[in-house]
């Protein structure tokens, strides 16, 4: 098929994909000019548009972090003072794992992902909607791997029970709440797994988890005290974190493995130091946005009972809210509908998620109130 081919293939099933630039203003996107409430960003805590984090940061900031470019990777002459300070202070977090900070969550898990399956006897088992970036990661490196259906337990244990022979060990690949469907994967069944089974290892992927759960902020894992259950645990800073990068917490001899394996690592120029201070600036104060926290919560459970109380089909068992829809045409005109009058929450649509289950991906944050949310409600 020619290119021209694929793409009037795509618009046809109203797929197609442009970019339009953003104006960005606090709660609102403008977009054309045209002043939109933002219904679509990762910022839960909404910390990326405050200007009294901006200016502390920027007032206590080091020269010597100063610098918009590391000009080389970490292996290189790119290791500034400032990426071990914050896997430091990170580790006092979590005092029996060690931090490594990668550039973004794509790179750390293609990278980290590749560099498990390069062990020899390694299977994983991945859940069925994890992030496309740990699919690529089992892709790219050959990696011999199963899915299982999203959240279904009895499948998982059918393939392990089915391989557990024939591998040295096996990866359970997995996130603490979905980036689509908005639900949680379910901590006891893989935790009692990893106990039964020994050859199990845990990979948690806290995309859109890390930042809104426990009194420190530090998600789901640590909220119910699971880090020492959890082998290869992911953060990424790009969502309530209002940073860019991630880091892998593991044990010292993978982190060890994955600084002389993980390729992205080996071969990016490592993130500029002023933006690994941002992050080690905001990690410092997470435990005081506990007021945010709670108030994102509050706000997830008002939206959804109003989705319930006017019958509409949800997933979302937290601050990811989505209304299915079915079909991309109809998925579109809802978002349009929601455009015209001054709310920014664009279609979903394969192949982000599956086929004929195309719909409105509601990202709710800190910031929000309950009239922003109710006008929404009362378009659809």
């Amino acid at each position: 098929m020619s290119l021209e081919n694929i793409l009037e293939t795509l618009a046809k099933n109203h797929n197609l994909r442009s970019l339009t630039p953003l104006k960005h203003d606090g709660n609102f996107v403008f977009k054309n000019d045209i002043k939109l409430l933002n219904l679509a960003g990762n910022d839960y805590l909404n910390l990326s548009s405050s200007k009294t984090l901006k200016d502390e940061f920027l007032s206590t900031l080091k020269d010597e972090n100063l610098f918009f470019s590391s000009s080389s990777s970490r292996s290189l002459s790119g290791n500034f003072e400032i990426y071990e300070e914050f896997e430091s202070f990170l580790k006092t977090k979590f005092k029996e794992k060690e931090i490594l900070h990668f550039n973004s969550g794509y790179h750390l898990n293609i990278s980290c992902i590749a560099a498990l399956a390069s062990i020899p006897n390694t299977l994983f088992l991945a859940d069925k909607l994890i992030h496309a970036s740990m699919i690529d990661g089992l892709g790219i490196s050959g990696a011999k791997f199963f899915r299982f259906r999203h959240n279904d337990m009895e499948h998982l244990e059918n393939l392990i029970k089915k391989h557990y022979e024939n591998y040295e060990q096996i990866i359970i690949l997995s996130e603490a709440l979905f980036s689509m469907d908005g639900d949680f994967c379910d901590f006891k069944a893989l935790v009692a797994f990893k106990e039964k089974y020994p050859k199990i290892k845990l990979y948690i992927d806290e995309a859109h988890s890390v930042g809104c759960f426990g009194d420190d902020g530090l998600g789901l894992v640590k909220a119910l005290n699971l880090e020492t259950k959890v082998d290869f645990l992911v953060f990424t800073f790009g969502k309530a974190i209002a940073s860019m990068g991630a880091c892998m917490i593991c044990e010292k001899p993978f982190k060890n493995f994955f600084i002389n394996k993980a390729r992205a690592f080996i071969y990016s120029t490592a993130l500029p130091p002023i933006n690994v201070a941002w992050t080690k600036f905001i990690f410092e104060k997470m435990s005081k946005f506990k007021e945010k926290r709670e108030n994102l919560q509050s706000l997830a459970e008002f939206f959804k009972n109003k989705f319930i109380q006017k019958n509409h089909q949800i997933l979302g068992d937290s601050y990811i809210i989505s209304l299915l829809l079915g079909e991309n045409k109809k998925a579109i005109e809802v978002a349009k509908k929601l455009e015209t009058n001054g709310i920014f929450a664009p279609a979903i649509k394969e192949p982000t998620v599956a086929k004929n289950t195309a719909r409105i991906r509601f990202s709710l944050h800190a910031g929000l109130s309950k009239t922003d949310l109710e006008k929404a409600i009362e378009l659809l």
